[in-house]
């Protein structure tokens, strides 16, 4: 074994006097050389003589301390421009026991990592600086895209409105509903565009809002219905709506949220089937609301179902077809947020079948309003846009009530304290003016009936909180059946 032991030794410390070159050197009491083992020139050293004082050429000898018998080193000593050494020395009784060992490579590796490690730290720099630059982009882009909402629901907002009331002064003209219809369709369009665009940026930040309220379940499918069909008749499709008669007539969820999940879905569902047609069930068990939207179209790969929920992504078939590839992505957003969840299965040339579930509770009692409720009510709104503004008007004033206006906060606080109305509708933006700040205002100067916020931010509709001045938060555009409705609402 002894052999063995010796022989693996001597290997080792072969290899090893062959990596770090070692020098030994004997001195006297005088730092005088009296002999050597090795290579001088390995660490840039002169030729040595016996008797040659060492102090000169390695100038950490002077720092030694002849009183201690310990070891004495130093590391990473560079005794010549380019030579770098281990240094090792042990006092004798008569002098001095030196070892230089080459220690060249092992720095320059130690250097390596040290940059490496540098480096790293700037790359982590780097990242978290690139991180806090991404929040604050995706901050000043959700802020935008907020600001914008406001400049694209507005007008939408009138255009749809007035749409619709022009198709009912003239039901008997069969080619101006046939434009009306066109305009309506393109405006819905773009507004569902729009909510798509403002729905995933928020997403994006983590800052998705529900709004959840008692929703007539079947007044929401017929104005999809109703939105959807001309598209289908236009393409010779069959739209069929189901309800199962355990479906209960109205439940408490977010109706514009579940509104805009089914126009993504049967929007879609009618979009890329070619014939045939496009169903829609609805089922109820066990407080949640499922739906089905199938169609008979071309059907999805494999490929394409693996990524169709992804955002900007559309199948093959859509490529070349409208959209931005956010409607499934969305409607999977939207179907999570309402505690549910989305499935689809597809054969290709057999069609889609889409499949969601959300959670839901069954509103006790029917609706409780009518037309009376709203008879001779006072009612203030203040917008900023004349066309909206005469728009509501006309919808209010037709269902017998007593509409004034207003186009800021001045004309808004005398419109209140002159008529004393029951409700005040106030644009969130008023223009120049903060219609929350007007609200506040209205409340410390006294004013105790109903105040509603009218926003086209695609997140305002909802309850009011104890600090709020506002009683209702309702979302633009607002249908003149559901302005109505949630003003019975309101006042009875």
């Amino acid at each position: 074994m002894s052999t063995a032991v010796d022989a693996i030794t001597r290997l080792v410390n072969r290899a090893l006097s062959q990596q770090v070159r070692p020098l030994y050197l004997d001195l006297d009491e005088d730092l005088r050389l009296r002999e050597w083992r090795g290579k001088p020139a390995c660490f840039g050293l002169p030729e040595l003589q016996a008797g040659m004082p060492l102090v000169d050429e390695i100038p950490l000898l002077a720092t030694a301390d002849p009183a201690t018998a310990d070891p004495q080193s130093w590391r990473f000593v560079e005794l010549r421009p380019g030579h770098v050494s281990h240094v090792f020395l042990l006092r004798q009784h008569d002098g001095w026991a030196i070892a230089l060992l080459d220690a060249r490579e092992e720095h320059e590796a130690q250097q390596s990592r040290q940059q490496v490690a540098h480096e790293l730290l700037l790359l982590r720099d780097e990242r978290e600086q690139l991180l806090a630059e991404l929040k604050q982009a995706n901050r000043l882009k959700t802020e935008f895209i907020g600001r914008m909402s406001h400049e694209f629901r507005t007008p939408l907002a009138s255009v749809i409105g007035y749409t619709d009331t022009l198709r009912e002064l003239r039901p008997e003209d069969r080619e101006v509903q046939y434009h009306l219809g066109a305009v309506s369709r393109g405006a819905n369009h773009l507004l569902n565009l729009v909510e798509n665009l403002l729905d995933q940026a928020r997403i994006e930040v983590d800052e998705l809002a529900l709004n959840t309220e008692a929703c007539d379940l079947y007044e929401m499918s017929d104005e999809v219905e109703q939105l959807l069909r001309p598209i289908a008749e236009q393409r010779q499709l069959s739209l069929a709506w189901w309800l199962d008669g355990d479906v209960p007539p109205r439940i408490w969820t977010d109706p514009t949220r579940l509104k805009q999940i089914l126009i993504n879905l049967v929007g879609n569902a009618i979009k890329f089937t070619e014939s045939g047609g496009v169903s829609v069930e609805f089922n109820w068990q066990d407080d949640r609301l499922q739906a089905v939207v199938a169609d008979t179209g071309p059907g999805i790969s494999d490929e394409d179902a693996a990524r169709i929920f992804e955002p900007f992504q559309q199948g093959s078939k859509g490529r070349n077809g409208k959209g931005a590839g956010l409607g499934l992505a969305i409607s999977r957003s939207l179907v999570q947020a309402l505690g549910g969840d989305i499935r689809s299965s597809s054969q290709l040339g057999e069609g889609t079948r889409f499949e969601f579930d959300i959670v839901a509770r069954t509103v006790q009692g029917g609706r409780s309003s009518d037309a009376s409720t709203l008879r001779d009510r006072v009612i203030v709104i203040a917008d900023d846009d004349p066309d909206l503004l005469a728009l509501i008007k006309l919808y209010l004033a037709a269902a017998g009530c007593k509409p004034h206006t207003a186009s800021d906060a001045n004309s808004a606080k005398a419109a209140a304290k002159r008529f004393t109305p029951d409700v005040m509708l106030l644009d969130i933006n008023l223009g120049s003016d903060d219609g929350r700040a007007l609200a506040t205002d209205l409340r410390g100067s006294g004013y105790r009936g109903r105040i509603v916020s009218m926003s086209a931010a695609n997140d305002a509709r909802g309850s009011s909180t104890q600090q709020d001045p506002f009683d209702a938060q309702w979302s633009k555009p607002i249908s003149r059946g559901r302005l109505l409705d949630d003003l019975a609402q309101l006042l009875r």
